[in-house]
């Protein structure tokens, strides 16, 4: 079992640079759990939930809710806690922003692309909102280094200019939680 354990592990030395650090060290979500709270049970517990609520939807096939269950048992409650629990918080905490920050950057851009300018070149009344949005969204200025100490308050600030983007966008009559 020794030889499995001392395989499995990963080198993680090259994901705490002086850069990364100060990046989650200094965020508004990912700075505190660096210091307070392993990711890992952080997965475990969104993997629990979500099979308790692919168990609940009966709006789909039996075949489908079997599916996901399977795959929220082996991703969210197997693989992913115990890939995660192999590193220290801060690691943990790196690898989550850093995929946080990939996810929202693309998503960002498809915004800005297909749903802003793609929009307005159509046409849509939904256009400006997603193209605002996008642009809120888009990571950048937290990586200039004057900037990244005080990253919490561009957080915020997104945050904050996002309300009134899904205002007019909710608003435009495209926008809904069917």
């Amino acid at each position: 079992m020794a030889k499995f354990v001392d395989k499995s592990k990963v080198n993680t030395r090259y994901l705490e640079t002086p850069f990364t650090i100060q990046q989650v060290e200094t965020h508004l979500v990912f700075g505190p759990l660096s210091r307070h709270v392993p990711i890992a049970y952080l997965a475990l517990l969104v993997g629990i939930v979500k099979l308790a609520a692919d168990f609940s939807d009966r709006h789909v096939p039996r075949g489908q809710r079997i599916g996901g269950a399977v795959w929220d048992v082996l991703f969210w409650i197997v693989f992913l806690p115990f890939g995660l629990s192999r590193l220290t918080r801060r690691q943990q905490a790196i690898i989550v922003w850093g995929t946080v920050k990939f996810v929202f950057g693309f998503a960002a851009f498809m915004m800005v692309s297909i749903g802003g300018l793609g929009g307005l070149a159509e046409g849509h009344s939904d256009a400006l909102p997603n193209l605002f949005l996008g642009l809120i969204w888009i990571p950048g200025f937290e990586f200039i280094p004057k900037i990244t100490p005080h990253q919490k308050y561009v957080t915020i600030a997104r945050l904050l200019l996002s309300i009134p983007c899904v205002y007019f966008g909710v608003r435009s009559g495209n926008w809904h939680w069917d």
